[in-house]
């Protein structure tokens, strides 16, 4: 539902695929189907587990894989692919399962895409700069984009880090309306600070 509602918010008409088994020949299926359209989009299946048999079915399905694995917190798992069909490039994305690195992914990947093929290349969401509302520390060597919500403090909106738990938190990304950008390398961010946001509801 969510991925539902980013695509229809960018201007694509999704057709949901249901959910897919970790299964080789289910996931063949629903994803010769998918490739009927310009865009496919999954979500799941594509980090090293046993059972994430996503980039390999894509490539028996004739799909290229032109990158697998970014470097960037949550949504590292990411996978992008072309497949030709009918004389036509397919663009398809497999995002990770966790619903905060999906989101991440599409706002970062694939609603550019969807822009470009719609004819407007510079379409995402706008960024904004704003100054920390609390002191912040960030740990890790990746690039973050942390689940943020604005604030009201006398007039001048800041951005507040949430309590966030990871990937898998669904529940602090609904409260969000901002992801914080953080640069690579553990760091301890005073409160007012410059940090760059980008704005959730605000293509």
């Amino acid at each position: 539902p969510m991925l539902c509602g980013l695509v229809t918010q960018a201007g694509g008409c999704p057709r949901d695929l249901g959910i897919g088994r970790d299964d080789p020949a289910e996931l063949r299926r629903r994803m010769a189907s998918g490739l009927e359209a310009d865009v496919l989009i999954m979500s799941g299946g594509v980090s090293t587990g046993d059972h994430d048999f996503v980039p390999h079915v894509l490539q028996e399905l004739g799909v290229q894989p032109v990158l697998h694995r970014v470097r960037l917190k949550p949504g590292k798992p990411f996978w992008f692919g072309v497949a030709e069909r009918d004389d036509r490039q397919k663009l398809v994305f497999g995002l990770p399962g966790n619903p905060v690195s999906c989101l991440v992914c599409f706002e970062l990947f694939v609603r550019p895409a969807l822009g470009a093929l719609a004819g407007h290349p510079n379409r995402g969401l706008r960024r904004a700069t704003y100054r920390l509302a609390n002191p912040f520390e960030h740990r890790g060597d990746r690039p973050t984009y942390y689940p943020a919500r604005l604030r009201d403090e006398g007039g001048e909106l800041r951005v507040e880090p949430l309590a966030w738990q990871g990937s898998a938190d669904l529940r602090t990304l609904a409260q969000a309306d901002a992801l914080a950008m953080f640069a690579g390398g553990s760091r301890h961010y005073d409160a007012g600070e410059p940090v760059t946001a980008m704005l959730l509801d605000r293509p």
